[in-house]
């Protein structure tokens, strides 16, 4: 069975594992968190949990590296002593490049960038990785871990990570967003709060599951009849310029990565 070590216990770990417990996938998982009281949210996926690093380290095949930016040399430093040549490290750490995480290590080993988001935990995301020139058996070991509870897609260039950050990696957060903003309106409108979260909940899910079955701008066509309710609200929308909003929100999200790639 593989052993795994992961490097921080927050809210993305939180999901992964979830995503292994729901693949029914075998492994050893090891988590280190120097936070102890964190150690209560992880009993329920039986991992090991850890508040010093440890030897335990050096026996795992895969090290998650899920930390905040600001935590990662600290975080590095302290694993380096029980990294060896045969250890696959897997930063999730947003805008931190390969070749800052090798300046840390004292052994050469095998680097692999990921970026996914929270939904991970519902085993329908995708995982992409981008991954320096490597050996066959070490690709196909990478892939073959991480399709095991996930939907693995290996990106041809690293800068395809930071893009990914902003769009796919914060994606939940503005269909999130724009939720809260949908369920305000029942509200205003005289909806009680519990009517609100349901009518919201329901147009979400169902209206996700459309887009499962054709494009958008087909559904769009479909939904809004010429001179009716919906091409009113949508053409508000596109005066408001709400599309260029949006894209400017994703452009600062992937400055943002960039900028903390260049610190």
């Amino acid at each position: 069975m593989k052993h795994i070590t992961i490097i921080g216990a927050g809210n993305l770990t939180i999901s992964i594992l979830d995503a292994i417990k729901k693949s029914k996938a075998k492994f050893l998982i090891n988590v280190v968190d120097t936070d102890k009281r964190k150690s209560s949210k992880l009993k329920k996926f039986g991992v090991k949990f850890n508040t010093t690093f440890d030897d335990e380290i050096s026996k795992s095949e895969f090290i998650l590296l899920v930390v905040k930016p600001k935590d990662y040399v600290q975080a590095l430093k302290s694993i380096d002593p029980y990294i060896n040549s045969q250890s696959i490290i897997l930063s999730f750490i947003a805008g931190i490049s390969v070749n800052k995480i090798e300046k840390l290590f004292t052994t050469n080993v095998s680097i692999v960038r990921c970026m996914t988001n929270l939904a991970i935990s519902e085993r329908h995301s995708y995982l992409f990785y981008f991954l320096k020139k490597s050996s066959k058996s070490v690709t196909d070991k990478i892939n073959k871990f991480l399709a095991a509870f996930s939907i693995a897609k290996k990106c041809p260039r690293e800068n395809n990570i930071d893009k990914l950050t902003a769009l796919y990696g914060s994606g939940p957060a503005y269909y999130i967003f724009f939720n809260s903003i949908i369920k305000k309106s029942f509200e205003q409108m005289g909806f009680n709060k519990r009517e609100s979260d349901e009518y919201t909940h329901s147009l979400m899910l169902d209206s996700s599951e459309l887009l499962g079955k054709s494009d958008s701008q087909n559904l769009l066509k479909s939904i809004a009849s010429k001179g009716g309710t919906t091409e009113a609200a949508l053409s508000q929308l596109k005066k408001d310029k709400v599309d260029l909003y949006v894209r400017s929100a994703v452009q600062h999200a992937y400055k943002k990565s960039k900028k903390i790639l260049s610190k």
